[in-house]
């Protein structure tokens, strides 16, 4: 009974030749019309959503992303020379933002104390095993982290620091400009003051001639170089972890886009990948086999 109304009703609506060529162009002209809302909608409700996910990247320079960070190397971060990086667990991470945002790797060195004093040559992010402060927030904006990491002892190896006292006893070499400057003077407390330098390579070099005993690195960084130099050892970790993030210009509108990459690459494993690849170490077990130094703070 429904079918033959159906059908009654469709035959009782007669058109002549010009009346239904006229209903098919408008009906064709409404469903074109619907079509293209529609695909407008998807559209925008896609770039709203990468949007608010990630952030739109704005280069400095277009085309470019261009990463700042210390001269090298820095043994398992940034490997090779300024002219030419050859490979590294924050090179790999540069590059790989690079590629996210569909852009081509310029890379460029500044010392560190200029990089955390804001000063980063037009670049737009740096990477250089930053740990964010309140007194560097004043200069720089931060990503989320990539890296949590708690300070590690780097000694000669058969140097053995079992308390803080034998820690205390230890003549020590720090980067200036540093956390682990203040960590040393705040947390360890040595008998004599530390010698300062300007850079990780004079600090190892102390190390190595047997100017200082000890230094601080945090933990990825201290296995990096105690695994490309058997005569160095990671001989203890401290029990505060600090974070490490991109540094960007101060104001920087991409720091969304920045922070977002990053997540990503964590939960995808990316970092953990280059981590393993570089420093020989993953990044989520490698605190458990570094002895714990007690201090008055842990």
């Amino acid at each position: 009974m429904t079918f033959g109304d159906t059908t009654r009703d469709h035959g009782a609506l007669q058109l002549d030749p010009s009346q239904r060529d006229r209903t098919r162009l408008t009906l064709a002209a409404r469903f074109g019309i619907v079509a293209v809302v529609a695909v407008l909608a998807v559209a925008v409700s896609g770039c709203a959503g990468i949007g608010s996910a990630s952030g739109t990247f704005r280069p400095a320079h277009r085309g470019v992303l261009i990463v700042v960070t210390q001269p090298l190397p820095t043994v398992g971060f940034w490997n090779g020379t300024d002219a030419r990086p050859t490979g590294g667990m924050e090179y790999g991470i540069a590059r790989d933002l690079a590629h996210r945002f569909g852009l081509r790797l310029v890379v460029r060195t500044e010392p560190f104390s200029r990089i955390v004093a804001g000063h980063l040559d037009g670049a737009d992010l740096a990477l250089s095993l930053i740990t964010p402060t309140s007194t560097r927030d004043q200069v720089l904006a931060f990503s989320s982290p990539y890296i949590t990491a708690a300070p590690a002892l780097l000694v000669h190896a058969g140097i053995s620091v079992g308390d803080l006292q034998s820690a205390q006893g230890l003549r020590w070499a720090v980067e200036s400009d540093t956390t682990l400057q203040s960590t040393i003077a705040d947390v360890i407390q040595p008998d004599q003051p530390p010698l300062l330098f300007d850079s990780r390579q004079g600090v190892l070099g102390a190390l190595r001639s047997g100017r200082a005993d000890a230094t601080l690195f945090d933990l990825p960084a201290a296995e990096a170089i105690a695994n490309s130099d058997p005569k160095l050892q990671v001989a203890a970790q401290l029990a505060d972890t600090e974070p490490i993030a991109a540094g960007l210009p101060q104001g920087s509108p991409n720091v969304q886009a920045v922070s977002s990459a990053l997540r990503a690459m964590l939960a995808d494993g990316t970092i953990d990948g280059l981590a393993q690849r570089w420093l020989g170490i993953s990044l989520s077990g490698s605190e458990a086999d570094v002895p714990l130094l007690r201090t008055g703070e842990s």
